[in-house]
């Protein structure tokens, strides 16, 4: 790679860094593409050589930003996978909660009202393939300790339905949630019935 496409791609990855953390802590509507482009201190015109419109630059960098995200889940999935199940649910839910930082519901709401259906499900595919199969990964290597007439899709999912909430971008509201994480994971394993 030359000089110069060195410097386009640091610029690309430059651009689907601000918009990531704009995007996902203040959603897509309240980001706009002026701000993303003054923040890098260059034009507008620049940054839609890049990416042709808001839409593709938030579809790129939600991409780009799970992509990240998820290398670095597996990451830590891969030196933690020996614990005991529900130390190890704790443990991955922590570091989700500690390392991705997004106002999900914000988020859900964006790609819900302003996406094509096509749209939604390239989002949804590269959402769900990052997190979702790491802790795919961890209920399957401990089927035999967990109900057997649920799949292991549903309780994923279930699972995932619970956590996400967790998923904050605002720093005081994740440490509530991860000192919250202990009794979520153990109502989550155990339910709440007297046996």
């Amino acid at each position: 790679m030359n000089v110069r496409d060195q410097q386009a791609e640091n610029t690309k990855n430059a651009i689907l860094q601000v918009a990531a953390k704009m995007f996902l802590s203040q959603g897509y509507q309240a980001t706009s593409t002026r701000k993303i482009a003054q923040e890098l201190n260059i034009t507008q015109p620049n940054m839609y050589h890049y990416y042709k419109n808001k839409k593709v630059l938030y579809i790129k960098a939600i991409e780009y930003s799970v992509n990240n995200f998820s290398k670095n889940l597996l990451e830590e999935y891969s030196q933690q996978k020996d614990l005991p199940f529900e130390d190890l649910l704790l443990h991955m839910s922590k570091y989700m909660i500690e390392n991705f930082r997004v106002n999900y519901f914000i988020m859900r709401n964006d790609i819900e009202n302003f996406f094509t259906v096509e749209e939604r499900t390239s989002i949804n595919n590269n959402w769900d393939g990052g997190y979702y199969k790491v802790l795919f990964n961890i209920f399957q290597s401990h089927k035999s300790e967990l109900r057997s007439d649920l799949a292991i899709p549903v309780q994923v999912g279930t699972f995932l339905t619970m956590l996400l909430p967790y998923i904050e971008y605002n720093d005081a509201k994740r440490k509530r949630n991860i000192a919250n994480l202990n009794t979520v994971i153990n109502i989550f394993i155990n339910g709440v019935k007297k046996e």
